[in-house]
């Protein structure tokens, strides 16, 4: 539920600052913002959250970004997102993983260090 919570808040987030770049942006990179959203979600909540921010800026930014575009050009460019988003979302699991492990071990190592010394 939290996850959910957090990829709706990033989504709109996201949409929020593309639209307010669309005077200058017009139908280009509209999915940019949306990568950085699937890397936040990654990273805070894992790959469930960032497989929804993947899917919910896929169907906004394509919805609201590339309306009067090309449709085979727009399907392009939202499988291009796909696809750029599918390893970032990878490397910001990865990097949640070992950061809790690297965390997990410094609590161990100050545990055994102040069993050591008073």
């Amino acid at each position: 539920m939290i996850s959910i919570l957090v990829a709706a808040l990033l989504v709109g987030a996201a949409t929020a600052a593309r639209a307010a770049l669309g005077p200058k942006l017009g139908a280009l990179s509209p999915f940019m913002l949306y990568v950085a959203a699937v890397l936040v979600a990654g990273l805070v909540r894992g790959p469930v959250c960032g497989a929804l921010v993947m899917l919910g800026g896929g169907a906004v930014g394509f919805t609201l970004f590339l309306d009067g575009a090309a449709r085979d050009g727009s399907v392009v460019a939202l499988m291009i997102f796909w696809g750029v988003s599918a390893p970032v979302l990878v490397t910001a699991n990865e990097l949640r993983v070992q950061l809790g492990r690297a965390m997990a071990r410094l609590s161990d190592a100050l545990e055994r260090r102040n069993r050591i010394t008073p």
